[in-house]
């Protein structure tokens, strides 16, 4: 036993010497290894079984050090916890190394990495053994990593309760390890303390497997678990980041660096190669901090889950030409986020995350991608992140190095892989807040995104988008969160929302280099709920936005894109559709307008386009006071300044041709409020346009600023040589109605309705169609326009034609505007005031004119281009002024009653004869009662039948509404524009040559509106007629015009500027528009040729042509300088100048002479024939033939009064002013803010020097031209003649009634003054070569006088003067003429007396065996007629001064015959004349006081109260006309006959006075010395009478060489206790002497008569010596 126990002894200490030294041996042997292979030293501390303690592992080059406190060898027999049978186990490991040393380390590794992976080839058995043998562990781990960033930086990380496990299966080998926990801090040390960097917290699990075969590692999973990171200020300011992307770059080999130089790549794809083929990654309840202590901010992200899976399959097929050299093998990817959380230091949500899920797979055939995410809200807040943005800022600016920037501008390759892509992006909301601008929010409640990369034989792409609800809001409540707004609502401040969006496109390119298939594009497109707000805070917003999103490199790349541009051919399709569209456009001033969309269709591609519009309304909304505005229908939504049902737009771009099509119910109201409010958002809209203009495209915008000058002086002339000439678009309109409605004022407005409208435009040729165009003022449809045509051509055959007669013009052709006309009606209503509107309305466009017109300071005014020409063409135009209503059916009523009362007469009559002949047939047996019924039954079947016909009256016949209807047809107008009178001095040129007779102003003229044309018109018919007269008032035939018209505005002074208010509301209040006040004066000179022109005229039309004045002054407003009104005269002579000359064929002139107008046969007709007329200033010449006929309803029609052949009659007017009567430049208007002082009494009168205050007319009747005529000037006058002629006059002369003037009719006006009392002055002159006058007293009776003169002279002056009439009542001047001069000289005159031999003619015609006799003759006569006598010239005939006479008549060679036949002649002219006188009193109405009117008349009504049955039957006897009427049957129709018998009994009888009477006879019995007035003279020279009776034969002359007759006027004288009136008559006879003869009357034998030579009668009455008398006898 004790040898036992020693020999164990001895063994023991023997293993334990084996031990020591195999420790010993084993430490010597690692020792040596580690400094011979690593180059470190090692040192253990102490050595046990399966124990190691304080082991140090020391690289000397490079100061690393490991240090291992515990390594120990256990087993799970020995602890369960252990997984393995033998586990490597260490206490703590602590680890030092040095980073910028570090890099070294390499080299010695990659040198034996060969040997060692043969060294480390082992069996799969062995190693599956020892996999499933062995594990390491260790409790913690301590690594200190020092100079990380810089030399005072630190990098520490602690590792606990570490576990290495491995695992194989033969093939692979399986590596976990698994960290519970890891802290990881970066320090850096200050002069102050120690800044920490980045603090990292996370347990991982983490698993790799490597190939056995080729050592590989083919699978990587890690697993993370509370990650917790934060990382401090100081991390973005050192240096640690700024490294970090250098070492990386390093790390990538040259090779690989070239390759990529060489090739483009796809980013990533490298990072993909160098992948395991499975990658899984895991996070759980992630966690980081970005802590900024020096301003005490922080944020923190929190996720929840985090997965990453990787999967790569080498052995499948790859994907074949994934790249054009690249095979990507088959591979998965995918990538899950869930709850992820950022906020703030005050914890407020910055961004929350739901889930985001991302997949790629790439199978054998395509690559596809899909990405999933949910509910994801930002909150940006730039107040809070500026600080971390400028943090940010200083990494990327020490990222940015020079291989990332060459990186960055490597090209990409292109994918010839098929790719499907899918993404659905669901309840999104993000919230910006820029410290500078407003915030906004964009949210969605989906998104949807579906692509397609296909390529077969050809690149095809197809993408499907749909977002679900989108919306983008804008201003200072736009983070708050808010639910979907209502349906059909709008929420102000919401830029954007989308309800639904849908869009599917298709892009196809074809490969290879054949260029017969062009690239295609295919876009479907669904909007629905589209809502589109523009405001200033959108702009800013949005500018905002792209100034971050787009660098300032790109924009400047963008614009240089933009400007240059690219022609790719392209074959496109696009089909758009929109519904429940609506465009706001808000303002901070104005309030909000909506533009409603209900349906945009878009069907569009590479040859047509088309837009479709379904219901389009434009509104306003003028104050935003709530939050919200109803979306409605186009329909329902209320004042709408716009509305249009369907508009389509068809474009062409082969041909450049665009159609537009507008379907009814275009509407547009218009007022202007409603423009300032649309010119505010417009502006408002244009300044956004420019802010974001300006914000992508600035070099576009600073370029265009400084060309701009540059391009406005560039004459069109000098284009630059790469500007090719476009085609220029064709455009096709088409609108079916419309209507619009322009309010100028708050109750005038003006309607504008069209039908069927269609415009085309071709080329530099323009035409328009419309088959109805309607205008409108205030309700009243005053312009109706049929078949209206408007053409714009470059040049018109037919214009050339129209300037032939024109030399003078300088331009051959012109663009030509024609305008053809169907018909064109102009109708206004009664008392309608069209000139208020019309006057807003001119304000209204002056205002707008002055609104927009464009301010070019800087450019000189470039001339204006020539106007083109026009061409009207109107087959129809009428002009009606409508009638009073009640007039029209009082008239109407009227002559129904009339008719009623004619047809009740014939009732009447035919029931008494039935009553009549029921007497007969029953005699007193028919009872009186009822007779009363029938008479009764008859009175109202009469009331019935009267009230049926005036309920019919306008049944059949429509009524009258027309007051005036002026209508032309054939109308055909030509204007030429030419450059000789083009432009503001060639007018004012041709202004002076058309009115030389006025005074030009010295200073010019500053012109407003001036034009020139050159004129030529054609009318075949001009009527004017009034009512429903039959007669026309003007009526013209074949009309044609020639000549020039200019028209000229001067521009007022300041004082001519009147000031007109627009109300256009708050908030611009009122709008004051200056109005130029002097008004557009006409400078012509026409030439015209007329084929007959008639003018009906009369005083019965006066009522009605007083209307129409009133009417036409309904047309224009009166001017606003307070002075009177000019009359119309002198308003032409302001307005009108220059000269007319008309050559008219036929004119007529018919003076009615009844107070019916509607009567037709009662006139005075004055004809021309073959007329010249010539107006010019002050002057009327009138050349051609003149018959004047007196046309009436008896037998005597066609009677021509007045024959004057080759007549050149002329009037000058003479106007009395109080300066030049031709200045009419020198009126100067005023407005009533600057009138001048006028004296007190006295009213300011601007037209005071040119207003006419008196007019002097002249007329010349000159017969004397020779032209190759034999007719000879005649009158031809009946008696009835006469009689009709004073009938005439009194018709003429008559007073005329006001017509609806006073207070009931709204009319206070002062009565216009007549022309006919404006005359002062009024002369008459005619000159005749011969003359012949005719006077018979009836035509059947055929007795009259014939007066024929050879040559003659007459000249008369009168003056009027007007009377005011007594009395406090304002009535009527009494006008007075009085005739101051009058003379006359006529020769050859010869008066005759002619007679028929049968009394009466069964034709009423000319008898030609006519008997005339000779009555008088003389070879010449002269009157004279003085002024009435003034104070001198009456003293002067009080001393017996013989020299003067009011009436002086000289007659020389006077030859009377006084004959039988004379005497018959004179007599029966003298019982005519008695018998019209008797008649004419018989017929007056004096004479009719003695009928009596039947009292039974007036039992046919009956009075009220008394019953019909009490009323007898009136006994009414129609009176007979065919006949001699019955003396019993009418007492006034009896009494008729009577006074027409009496002018047959014809008495000749003296009156014999009763008592003695005393008469002054002979000159012994007169005084002279009273005489106050020499009234009358008449001399004769060489007289001679011859007197011949009816019992004897021979004759009786007496002759006289001298005779005197003078009438003298004496002052009153008494006699016989009398005051008599005293007129003396004295006759002187010098040298008279009687002769008689025996012979036979030679007159009635051959009709001669022999006179005594004058000479004879002064040598007879003179000689003393009477011997020669026989012999001078016998001469006779």
């Amino acid at each position: 036993m004790p040898l036992f126990l020693s020999a164990l002894l001895v063994l023991l200490l023997v293993a334990l010497s084996a031990l020591f030294l195999g420790r010993w041996l084993v430490v010597r042997l690692a020792t040596r290894w580690c400094q011979r292979k690593l180059q470190a030293e090692l040192k253990i501390g102490s050595f046990r079984f399966f124990w190691i303690q304080n082991v140090s592992l020391k690289f000397q080059q490079h100061q690393q050090t490991v240090e291992i406190d515990n390594l120990w060898i256990s087993s799970k027999l020995l602890s369960h916890d252990l997984p393995n049978y033998v586990a490597l186990c260490f206490g703590e490991v602590r680890i030092r190394t040095d980073l910028q040393k570090v890099s070294s380390l390499s080299a010695p590794f990659s040198q034996n990495t060969e040997v060692e992976q043969k060294e480390l080839s082992l069996s799969p058995s062995l190693l599956k053994i020892f996999c499933q043998l062995f594990s390491i562990h260790v409790d913690a781990i301590n690594i200190m990593v020092l100079k990380v960033a810089t030399s005072e930086s630190l990098w520490h990380i602690q590792i606990s309760r570490s576990r290495f496990l491995l695992d194989s299966d033969g093939k692979s080998l399986i590596c976990k390890v698994n960290l519970s926990k890891i802290n990881s801090k970066v320090l850096k040390s200050g002069q102050l303390e120690d800044t920490c960097l980045v603090e990292l917290s996370l347990a991982l699990d983490l698993r790799l497997q490597v190939s056995v075969s080729s050592w590989h590692l083919t699978a990587v999973t890690v697993d993370v678990w509370t990650l917790h990171a934060e990382l401090h200020e100081g991390l973005f300011h050192s240096q640690l980041l700024c490294h970090a992307p250098g070492r990386i770059s390093k790390s990538v080999s040259c090779s690989d660096l070239t390759e990529n130089f060489a090739e483009p790549t796809l980013p990533g794809l490298y990072l993909l190669q160098r992948l395991p083929d499975q990658v899984k990654v895991k996070m759980e309840n992630t966690s980081v901090v970005l802590s900024m202590n020096s301003q005490k901010r922080h944020l923190t992200w929190t996720l929840k889950l985090l997965h990453f899976l990787y999967h790569r399959d080498e052995d499948q097929l790859p994907l074949r030409s994934f790249t054009a050299n690249y095979d990507m093998a088959q591979m998965s990817t995918e990538l899950l986020l869930e709850d992820g959380l950022l906020l703030s230091q005050s914890r407020q949500r910055i961004v929350c995350l739901n889930s985001l899920k991302a997949n790629v797979q790439v199978t054998t055939i395509d690559l596809s991608a899909s990405l999933v995410l949910n509910t994801c809200i930002i909150h940006y807040r730039h107040q809070e992140f500026s600080h971390w943005l400028l943090m940010l800022a200083l990494e990327t600016q020490g990222a940015s190095s020079p291989d990332l920037k060459q990186r960055k501008k490597r090209t990409f390759p292109q994918i010839l892989a098929p790719i499907i892509f899918s993404t659905s992006v669901s309840n999104v909301s993000i919230s910006i807040q820029l410290g500078d601008t407003p915030p906004f929010a964009l949210g969605f409640n989906s998104i949807s995104l579906d692509y397609q990369h296909l390529r077969p034989q050809s690149i095809h792409q197809r993408a499907v988008l749909t977002v679900d609800h989108l919306c983008w809001r804008v201003g200072s409540d736009s983070h708050i969160q808010r639910a979907p707004h209502p349906p059909n609502m709008h929420v102000w401040g919401e830029a954007l929302v989308l309800d639904s969006f849908t869009l599917q496109g298709s892009y196809n390119q074809p490969l290879g280099l054949s260029s017969t298939q062009s690239n295609t594009l295919f876009l479907d497109c669904t909007i629905r709920g589209l809502q589109v707000e523009i405001s200033d805070i959108c702009a800013q917003c949005l500018s905002r936005v792209l100034s971050l999103v787009i660098p300032q490199s790109e924009r400047s790349a963008v614009s240089r894109k933009s400007s240059l541009g690219e022609s790719v051919t392209l074959l496109w399709k696009v089909d758009l559709k929109v519904e429940d569209m609506n465009l706001f456009t808000l303002s901070a001033l104005v309030g909000a307008s909506e533009l409603r969309l209900d349906t945009l269709t878009v069907l569009g591609s590479a040859e047509t386009s088309t837009v479709g519009i379904q219901g389009l309304v434009l509104a306003l909304v003028k104050s935003v006071t709530e939050k919200m505005q109803p979306c409605c229908k186009a329909p329902d939504i209320p004042t709408p300044v716009l509305g249009l049902s369907m508009l389509s737009l068809t474009y062409h771009s082969s041909i450049r041709s665009l159609e537009v099509q507008c379907g009814a119910g275009l509407t547009l109201l218009w007022s202007p409020p409603d423009h300032m409010y649309l010119y505010q958002h417009v502006r408002a809209t244009l300044q956004c346009r420019d802010l974001l203009r300006a914000t992508v495209f600035p070099e576009i915008i600073e370029s265009h600023s400084l060309n701009t000058p540059q391009s406005t002086w560039e004459p069109e002339d000098h284009l630059p040589e790469s500007s090719l000439p476009r085609r220029l678009l064709t455009l096709t309109l088409e609108v079916s109605t419309a209507k619009l409605t322009a309010f100028v004022a708050e109750d005038k407005f003006i309607t504008l309705a069209a039908e069927s409208v269609s415009l085309n435009r071709h080329g530099g040729s323009l035409q328009a169609y419309c088959p109805e165009l309607a205008a409108g003022f205030d309700g009243n449809s005053i312009f109706n326009l049929k078949e209206v045509e408007v053409q714009l051509l470059p040049e018109l055959e037919e214009m050339i034609l129209h300037r032939n007669p024109f030399p003078a013009l300088q331009t051959l052709r012109n663009r030509v505007w024609l305008l053809s006309l169907g018909s064109v009606s102009v109708e206004f209503p009664y008392q309608y005031d069209f000139s208020r509107t019309l006057d807003e309305a001119v304000g209204v466009q002056k205002w707008l004119k002055g609104l927009h017109r464009g301010t070019h300071a800087w450019a000189s005014p470039s001339p204006a281009p020539l106007p083109p020409d026009l061409l009207l063409k109107v087959q129809h135009f009428s002009w009606v002024f409508l009638d009073d209503i009640f007039e029209v059916k009082l008239h109407d009523n009227y002559e129904l009653m009339k008719d009623e009362s004619k047809e009740s007469a014939k009732r009447l009559q035919l029931l008494d004869a039935k009553v009549a002949a029921l007497r007969k047939q029953h005699g007193e047996l028919l009872p009186a009662r009822k007779i009363e019924e029938l008479y009764a039954s008859l009175e109202r079947k009469n009331i019935e039948i009267y009230i049926q016909r005036s309920r019919r009256l306008y049944g059949n016949t429509p009524m009258r509404r027309a007051l005036l209807t002026w209508s032309l047809a054939g109308l055909e107008l030509v204007a030429l524009a030419d450059a000789s009178f083009h432009g503001p001095e060639h007018v004012i040129e041709q202004v002076r040559e058309l009115d030389p007779g006025s005074p030009f102003p010295a200073e010019g003229m500053d012109l407003v509106t001036q034009w020139c044309r050159m004129l030529k018109c054609n009318v075949k018919t001009f009527l004017v007629r009034i009512r429903d007269y039959p007669r026309y008032l003007f009526e013209i035939r074949d009309w044609r015009l020639m000549g020039r018209l200019a028209g000229t505005e001067q521009s007022g002074q300041p004082c001519s500027r009147r000031r007109q208010i627009l109300h256009l509301g708050l908030p611009w209040g009122n709008v004051a528009v200056e109005r130029n006040m002097p008004p557009l004066k006409f400078y012509h000179d026409f030439h015209s040729e007329i084929f007959q022109y008639t003018v009906v005229w009369g005083p019965c039309w006066d009522p009605a042509w007083t209307l129409i004045g009133q009417c036409v002054d309904l047309l224009t407003k009166p001017s606003a300088d307070p002075s009177p009104p000019l009359p119309w005269w002198d308003k032409s002579r302001l307005l009108f100048h220059g000269d007319w000359h008309m050559d008219i064929e036929q004119a007529n002139l018919h003076q009615l002479a009844t107070e019916d107008p509607y009567n037709t046969t009662e006139n005075m007709h004055w004809e021309w024939s073959h007329l010249s007329f010539h107006w010019k200033p002050g002057q009327f010449v009138f050349r051609g033939d003149l018959d004047v006929n007196v046309r009436t309803a008896s037998k005597y029609d066609d009677c021509c009064f007045l024959h004057l052949p080759d007549l050149c009659m002329t009037l000058d007017l003479q106007w009395l002013c109080h300066g030049n009567p031709h200045d009419h430049h020198s009126v100067t208007l005023r407005a009533p803010e600057f009138l001048p002082e006028v004296p007190l009494g006295q009213l300011h009168d601007s037209y005071r020097a040119f207003r006419s205050e008196n007019l002097n007319l002249s007329i010349k009747m000159d017969l004397t031209r020779h032209s190759g005529t034999i007719s000879q000037p005649r009158i031809l006058v009946y008696s009835s003649t006469l009689r009709w002629m004073q009938n005439f006059w009194a018709t003429w002369t008559s007073i005329t009634r006001p017509i609806c003037r006073g207070k009931l009719f709204n009319n206070l006006k002062p009565s216009k003054k007549k022309l006919g009392q404006h005359y002062k002055q009024l002369s008459y002159t005619a000159l005749f070569p011969q003359l012949q006058v005719h006077y018979w007293a009836s035509f059947a009776q055929q007795r009259g006088i014939q007066i024929e003169c050879s040559q003659g002279h007459v000249f008369t002056r009168g003056t009027q003067r007007l009377i005011p009439q007594a009395g406090t009542v304002m009535r009527r001047l009494i006008s007075e003429w009085s005739v101051t001069q009058m003379v006359s000289d006529l020769s050859q005159v010869t008066v005759h007396l002619m007679a028929s031999p049968t009394e009466e003619n069964a034709d009423h015609c000319l008898d030609p065996l006519i008997t005339k006799t000779h009555l008088l003759s003389l070879s010449s006569l002269t009157y004279q007629r003085h002024s009435n006598r003034t104070t001198e010239e009456e003293l002067s005939a009080r001393d017996g001064d013989p020299a003067f006479h009011t009436h002086q008549l000289y007659l020389v060679d006077l030859r009377i015959s006084w004959t039988t036949t004379n005497r018959d002649i004179a007599f029966g002219l003298y019982d005519g004349y008695k018998k019209a006188a008797v008649l004419k009193r018989n017929l007056s109405t004096e004479a009719l006081k003695g009928l009596k009117i039947d009292p039974q008349m007036s039992a046919k009504k009956p009075k009220r109260g008394i019953p019909p049955s009490a009323q007898v039957p009136p006994h009414v006897s129609t009176p007979s006309f065919s006949g001699r009427p019955d003396k019993g049957s009418s007492g006034g129709a009896y009494m008729l006959q009577k006074l027409i018998e009496e002018t047959d009994r014809f008495v000749v009888f003296t009156e014999e006075e009763s008592g003695m009477s005393d008469q002054l006879c002979g000159i012994a019995a007169c005084q002279t010395d009273d005489i106050y007035n020499r009234n009358c003279l008449i001399e004769l020279v060489n007289c001679q009478m011859v007197l011949r009776g009816a019992e004897t034969e021979g004759c009786v002359i007496v002759s006289a060489a001298k005779a005197q007759l003078l009438q003298c006027q004496h002052h009153p004288a008494w006699y016989g206790d009398t005051l008599k009136q005293k007129t003396s008559w004295t006759c002187l006879l010098d040298g008279m002497q009687y002769f008689a003869t025996t012979e036979s009357s030679p007159t009635e034998q051959d009709g001669r008569q022999l006179w005594l030579e004058g000479l004879w009668i002064l040598l007879l009455s003179s000689t003393t010596n009477w011997k020669f008398l026989p012999t001078q006898l016998s001469m006779l």
